[in-house]
């Protein structure tokens, strides 16, 4: 028998499928939509076409108490904080880069939530940016990386407004600025609305989406803070901490 844990984010739903209690065996993500019950049905779905699924399934997220079938919620800061330690064993404080939100979280060294943050109401420093940024130029994310990787100095973004800043970029490409500098100083952006949030003293665990698929910003992240590390797959480990917890309790 399988366990499912599900991360049904603001943009995107992340599964997991763990095998005896820990093994996490296979991963799948799909956008969330207007229907969180939706979006949890075709993780379900996915991962039952192949294998025996252990019911309740455990979620955590915006939209963990949606669903249409049997399951335990968490809040997602204490999921992740539970895959991080686990991951890790020591105190450490993760920043979570994720759709609509970023998430600070300081993890004592019993592995419990010390305290945490969020960001501002304002979309600054999320996934949203960047993706509502991408729409309007036309861009991948593999193509955002693949330009901050090639930039040879960074043109600054100042606006911390998405729609203003989609605004000044365009200015930036009209008035003949490179692309590579640009989106080097979009991250640069991004990873300042982090530093904003609290001051980073000990070990940093960059997880979400963001440097999941924008390895680049992790580098920039990184000569910011050494002592910084982004686990791989580090979008799923709320949905992880989700089945983890639940090991805990039985």
């Amino acid at each position: 028998m399988y366990r499912i844990g599900i991360d049904l984010g603001s943009s995107f739903t992340k599964g997991v499928l763990v095998r005896n209690r820990s093994e996490v065996v296979d991963y799948f993500v799909t956008r969330t939509g207007f229907d969180f019950a939706k979006a949890a049905r075709k993780v379900i779905d996915h991962f039952s076409a192949h294998h025996a699924i252990e019911f309740p399934v455990y979620t955590c997220g915006y939209g963990r108490e949606k669903l249409d079938a049997e399951a335990v919620s968490n809040s997602e800061i204490i999921a992740l904080a539970k895959a991080v330690f686990e991951l890790y064993q020591k105190p450490c404080t993760v920043i979570d880069i994720g759709g609509q939100d970023t998430k600070f979280i300081k993890i004592d060294e019993l592995g419990q939530v010390e305290k945490f943050k969020m960001n501002r109401k304002c979309a600054a420093g999320t996934g949203s940016f960047l993706e509502e940024i991408a729409f309007r130029l036309d861009i991948s994310p593999l193509e955002f990386n693949e330009f901050a990787q090639q930039a040879t100095e960074e043109i600054r973004i100042n606006s911390f407004c998405t729609v203003f800043a989609v605004s000044e970029i365009v200015g930036k490409i009209s008035n003949g600025s490179n692309m590579p500098g640009i989106v080097l100083g979009i991250y640069n952006s991004i990873i300042e609305r982090c530093f904003e949030m609290a001051v980073v003293e000990d070990f940093l665990v960059l997880t979400g989406g963001i440097p999941d698929n924008h390895p680049m910003i992790v580098s920039l992240f990184q000569k910011r803070n050494p002592n910084c590390v982004s686990p791989e797959k580090s979008q799923f480990l709320a949905a992880i901490g989700c089945v983890l917890l639940q090991n805990s309790s039985t």
